[in-house]
This record gives structure tokens, sequence and C-alpha cells, in this order.
């Protein structure tokens, strides 16, 4: 009976051992697979974080890109237009400092002949009122022939240089003022002018 009884507790023992072999093997392997998807998600989440990033530096990179290239058009622009007005208004001072006492009394004998023989009306003439006392007196001495069919020289208060020539039926003005005359300067070179920027 002890013999019996021996093998009885060697078969439970033996039993036991496999049954908890066997089920530590279980645990372990379920552990393994359980760590391994672990492992493999860990993974996937990273990869999946490091292509949004990727993503999200490129579209950074290129928005700042973009930002730049535009930044940099509008600042030519801005470049071109502020030289283009610094040009304008050197234009302008220099075309008004040309249009002195002596050049508009020239211009304005043979503007005024050639005005009136096309035109059979009256016509004034506007001066710039600061010149008026320089230039009316030598005016009247060379156009005293057309002063007899009617022609007036007025002094006009907003007239810096030059001058301009009115029909008094109102059919037409000529402006020859310094602001005009740049005016079509300025459409002749501001093209040229542009060329150069581009270039």
């Amino acid at each position: 009976m002890d013999v019996q009884l021996k093998e009885i507790i060697d078969r439970i023992k033996h039993d036991g051992m496999e049954s908890a072999q066997e089920e530590a093997a279980r645990i372990i392997s379920g552990a393994r697979e359980e760590a391994s998807a672990i492992v493999q998600k860990a993974e996937e989440d990273a990869e999946r974080i490091r292509t949004n990033m990727e993503a999200k530096i490129q579209r950074m990179e290129n928005s700042g890109r973009d930002a730049l290239r535009q930044a940099g058009r509008d600042l030519m622009l801005m470049l071109k237009e502020r030289i283009k007005s610094v040009f304008d208004r050197l234009l302008e001072r220099e075309v008004r400092d040309a249009l002195n006492a002596k050049l508009l009394e020239d211009v304005i004998v043979v503007a005024v002949e050639n005005v009136s023989k096309q035109e059979r009306n009256e016509i004034d003439v506007l001066i710039p009122a600061k010149l008026s006392d320089e230039i009316e007196p030598v005016l009247m001495a060379k156009l005293s022939a057309e002063f007899a069919s009617g022609i007036e020289i007025k002094p006009f208060k907003g007239l810096d240089a030059g001058f301009r020539i009115a029909i008094k039926d109102g059919s037409a003005f000529y402006d020859f003022s310094d602001r005009e005359i740049s005016a079509m300067l300025g459409r002749y070179l501001n093209p040229r002018l542009a060329k150069l920027l581009s270039s």
C-alpha cells in the first residue's frame, strides 16, 4: 500500500508539475504575444507620428518658402513703385526748374502764334502768378498784333510753372504746365524705367 500511495503521490506531483509547466508555458506564450503586439503597435504609432510630423514640417517649409517668395515679390513691387515715385518727383522738379521766365517767354510766343492761326476766337494765356510781373510786359511787346485780336494774359494762382492757353468760347484748352509736361514725359520715360528696373 505504501508503494501504491507513493505512486499516487508521484503521479499527482508529476501531473501537477506537468500541468503547472503547461500553464506557465501558456502564460509566457500569451505574455510574449501581448508584448509583441504592444511593441508592434508602438512601432506603428511611432511611424505614423513620424510620417505626420514629416508631412507637417514639409507643409511648414513649403508655406515658409511661399511666404518668403511673396514677400520678395511684394518688396520688389514696392521698391519699383518707390523708385518710380522718386523719378516722377525729380522729373517734375526738373521740368519746373527748366520752365524759367526766359524759356516761357519764347515758348508762349510760339504757342500763341500757332494757336491764333488755328483759332478765330479770343484766347486767354494763363501764366504763373509769381512770374506775371516779369513775363507779361515781354509777352505784350512780342505779341502786340495778337493782343489786337483779343488775346489776354492772366496770372493764375494754381499754376506753379508753365502756362495754359484757353479758348474763350470753351472749345479748346492747351495745358503746358509743369505737371502736364512731366506727366507726358513720364508716360514716355516710365516704360523705359520699368524695363530698366525689371532687368
